[in-house]
């Protein structure tokens, strides 16, 4: 990957750090909070068409930027770092399966919101305690909260991708399926 041309992926990488930071603030303003996991479906949608790297860049900014606009995600409860490390599990499982492996886009998702489902698990189990809480319930309600989200990035992601397949295929198909490294090196 080092010498396919990294830059060339920046804007789409600034376009999907921007819905990630706006998509949070639009579902807030209706209600719909952190139950539909609205930072996700941005970062792991651009973590499939983005480099490792860029994924990774993301997953990890656009938290950062979020709580400094925003205050959210908030620092207490430790939910920033949390979120931090979920995005970036799924940004780094997103591209390296997709973008770089080229698995199929259902084995991709099933396995980073599994990934990041376990990571959570244990995460709120450890912390669950030093907040007074029981660590095995809250640690299964946090995992069970974001079930409204999964489904939303089960139906959105898939859908898009069909979209862009459909409306874009020359793209689409250049991008994904015929992308292979230069046989000089260059």
């Amino acid at each position: 990957m080092e010498s396919e041309n990294i830059s060339r992926y920046v804007p789409l990488a600034a376009l999907f750090a921007a819905l990630g930071l706006i998509f949070p603030v639009f579902f807030h303003l209706v209600g719909l909070g952190s139950t539909f996991l609205p930072m996700f479906l941005p970062i792991l949608m651009g973590s499939l068409l983005l480099p490792l790297k860029l994924a990774l860049s993301i997953s990890i900014v656009t938290p950062l930027l979020s709580f400094l606009f925003t205050g959210m995600p908030p620092l207490y409860p430790p939910i920033l770092p949390v979120m931090v490390t979920e995005l970036a599990l799924i940004g780094a499982i997103g591209s390296f399966l997709f973008f770089h492996k080229k698995a199929p886009l259902w084995l991709t998702l099933v396995t980073a919101v599994l990934a990041d489902r376990i990571v959570l698990f244990v995460f709120v189990f450890w912390l669950a305690p030093l907040f007074g809480l029981p660590e095995k319930a809250f640690s299964i309600a946090a995992v069970l909260h974001g079930i409204p989200g999964i489904v939303l990035i089960f139906t959105v992601i898939p859908m898009t991708f069909r979209f862009l397949k459909d409306k874009y295929p020359q793209v689409f198909r250049q991008t994904f399926t015929e992308r292979k490294e230069p046989a000089n090196g260059n």
